[in-house]
Parts: C-alpha cells; structure tokens; sequence
C-alpha cells in the first residue's frame, strides 16, 4: 500500500485559511475535542517514481527495493522508518547519486535558476566520518574548498554555522577530543555550510546513548525550522521518527517498499506523554511487526 494514512484526529478542514502553526500542546489531551489543522502541501522537492533496486550476491539477485513511488515536498521532514535491511540506506544511496537505480526515475526539483557550486544533495551517515587530523573549524571548511569564496567570507560561513550547532567554542578542538554527540554536530554544520537542496540522514543518532539523543533531536528540530531544508531523514526508532518527521514512511521487510504513511499535525514540539503519540507509536509499531513481505526475495534471470 503506497497511500498516506489520514488518522480520524488529523484529516484537515476543507476550504479553511491557512492556520499557523502552533507553539505548543501539538496533540490533544484527554477530554479534548481532536485539534485539526489545514495542512496544504507545498510544491514537491523530490519525486521518485517505479523505483527497484537489485544486487548481485553468491545467492544470485536480491532485490533490495521494489516499485518505489514517493513524493517529498519543499521544506518537508519525512522520516523513513522499517526494519534493518529494507532498503533504507540503499534509498539514500540512490537519492543522494551514489548508487543508480535499475528501473525508474529519481527527479529532483530545484529552486535554484543557475547551478553553481552548491551541492543538491548532501548525505549525513550513522558514522561521522570527519577527518581526524583537522580541527574542528577545518573539517567545516572542507567543502567550502570549491566554492568560489575568500578565506575569510569561508571562515565567517563556517563558524555561522557552528554557532548554529553550539560548537563555535569548539572550533580549534581535534575531533579525537569531541564526543560523539559533538562529532554528529560537526558533520551536520558541514553539510548545511553548503546549502544543500536536500538533506539526506542515514540513522545519524542510532549509535548514540539516549539522552545524548534526545537533546540532539530537539536541535535538529530547532536548526529545521531555521534553515528550511527539506530533509529526508532514516531511522528504525519508532519514537524517534513521530518525534521529527512531519511524515513518517513505512517500508515493509526486503525488498522494501513503502507499505504505509503516516501524516502528523503540525504542532512542535511533539508531546511524548500525549495520548496521541503513544497511541500512534503503538499502531505503527504494529505495522512495523508485520513486514508482509519474506526477509529474502530472490531475483531469477
């Protein structure tokens, strides 16, 4: 099933002015008549349209993604949620360039009328990965290298963009001396110092503890809100993804594809203690338990 589910509580009002969005209590409490808001969608940012995936193993083909249709809109957090080896990271890996897909198309809308030297697509992984023998300013730096820009417009963007992660006190430190909360804020600031279309984040926080998580969430959230990038962001936490996304995408077990949606209210920060959260989280942990799909589908020919 590849339709967005509108839950009872979230289906929006016809023909009503936009409402904005609201500071708090973004979910009804108990008593409470269900708030509903008029959601309109912007234009989209991504399409990816009859999308598979295989690769070749002793086994012979496994296909890895099957029949993928999504639309991602501008300014949009979606978060792709399902079980290890659905084919989450390999959807990344496909948006991002990295990998091409065998059937399909993967298109990409930009809002920018001359190519330049901004990247489109960047791609946040599990891992860091930063470069250990520079600070952490340098790191930052790094991908500033192509773009036409004096030292110092590169070294004022860079340290905006720390500020905007809190680790412009930070700047001078070896990664060696950073935890891993920090590390993940230096590869995010490096990212958005190049002003990408789309941000692309495999699991960033999933090897980090839980407290060092959740107040990375809540940044992450705050830093969305400011730059208004359009983030496609994967996990298999649950919690985790009702938290951030204004969507959440559900893949089935391998090959993977999109076995459900899930639309959320706009209000932020989300209430963990709501009855709603909980109440969704339980649904889509359901779904997540029942994959409908074998773990393993071989692909002859």
């Amino acid at each position: 099933m590849n339709e967005a589910r509108a839950l009872p509580c979230l289906e929006p009002l016809p023909d009503l002015d936009r409402e904005e969005e609201p500071t708090g209590a973004p979910f009804f409490l108990p008593g409470e008549s269900p708030r509903v808001h008029n959601r309109p969608k912007s234009r989209p940012k991504l399409e990816i349209r009859n999308v598979v995936k295989t690769f070749a193993s002793t086994k012979g083909l496994i296909r890895a993604l099957s029949n993928i249709n999504l639309t991602v809109h501008e300014g949009e957090f979606a978060c792709v949620l399902g079980p290890s080896g659905c084919g989450k990271s390999t959807l990344l890996h496909l948006i991002a360039g990295l990998e091409l897909p065998d059937h399909g198309e993967i298109r990409l809308y930009s809002s920018r009328t001359k190519k330049g030297n901004n990247a489109e697509k960047l791609i946040i992984f599990q891992e860091a990965a930063l470069f250990p023998w520079l600070t952490v300013l340098e790191n930052v730096l790094f991908g500033l290298r192509l773009q036409r820009l004096g030292a110092k417009e590169s070294k004022e963007r860079a340290m905006h963009f720390l500020a905007l992660v809190k680790l412009e006190n930070f700047a001078n430190c070896f990664i060696h001396e950073l935890s891993g909360g920090m590390k993940q804020r230096v590869a995010l600031a490096r990212a958005l110092v190049l002003d990408p279309e789309l941000l692309l984040m495999d699991e960033p926080f999933a090897a980090l503890d839980f407290q060092t998580r959740e107040k990375l969430q809540s940044e992450l959230e705050e830093l969305w809100k400011r730059t208004k990038k359009t983030i496609i962001f994967v996990t298999h936490n649950v919690e985790e993804a009702i938290t951030l996304g204004d969507r959440v995408i559900l893949f089935s077990g391998q090959p993977g594809t999109v076995k459900q949606e899930y639309t959320l209210p706009p209000g932020r920060p989300r209430q963990k203690e709501s009855p709603f959260f909980a109440e969704l989280a339980v649904e889509i942990k359901r779904d997540f338990q029942n994959p409908g799909r074998e773990l393993v589908e071989q692909v002859t020919g």
